[in-house]
């Protein structure tokens, strides 16, 4: 391998987990602010299940957008390892594995969504539900997916403080943006339902 391409892994590094985090920006917007923002309706579960229904691709693609980022979370995490471990390998790995269970509960989750699925189908077992029954199973799961969703945010949020840091320190990552990482991890730890 020749120097200039050791020297340059790191920005390479760099750029992949940019673009990854980008992606992870895109989907997560696109799965909370276009798809369940527009699809439930706040203390109506009927209205909710409805609109459910009826954009039945759209919610099922919110939830393959949300599998998705969390896919690319995996990579990320690596990079973002790699990148500050020479600022402090323990850290470093603190940071990763904050990262990994931030991702693993947030996965885990998605499974609340997949019931809500489950119960808007067509199954023979379902008709031993009244559609009250059904609207109510469906959105328990949604109001179970949002605190699971906190949870999450809950491991995301020293997952921030710790890269902050780390980026703060580093003297190769601009210091504006470890102390923005820094408050967002704040914000995150501070933020409960």
């Amino acid at each position: 391998m020749t120097n200039r391409r050791i020297n340059n892994w790191p920005q390479v590094y760099a750029r992949i987990g940019g673009v990854l985090y980008l992606f992870n920006i895109l989907a997560g917007l696109f799965g909370q602010v276009l798809v369940r923002n527009n699809l439930i309706v706040a203390g109506d579960a009927a209205s909710t299940v409805h609109k459910i229904m009826a954009s039945n691709l759209l919610f099922r693609g919110g939830i393959a957008g949300d599998l998705l980022m969390h896919v690319s979370d995996v990579p990320m995490i690596l990079i973002f390892y790699v990148l500050l471990k020479p600022v402090s390998k323990d850290l470093s790995l603190l940071a990763a594995l904050f990262n990994l269970v931030q991702t693993a509960v947030l996965v885990a989750n998605k499974l609340t969504l997949v019931a809500v699925v489950v119960f808007l189908g067509n199954a023979d077992y379902l008709k031993a539900f009244d559609s009250r029954q059904i609207q109510a199973l469906a959105n328990a799961c949604l109001i179970l997916h949002e605190y699971g969703f906190s949870v999450g945010l809950v491991f995301f949020g020293f997952t921030c403080l710790v890269i902050g840091y780390l980026m703060f320190k580093s003297g190769y990552f601009p210091r504006t943006l470890g102390v923005l990482q820094f408050i967002a991890g704040l914000c995150y730890t501070s933020a409960h339902k």
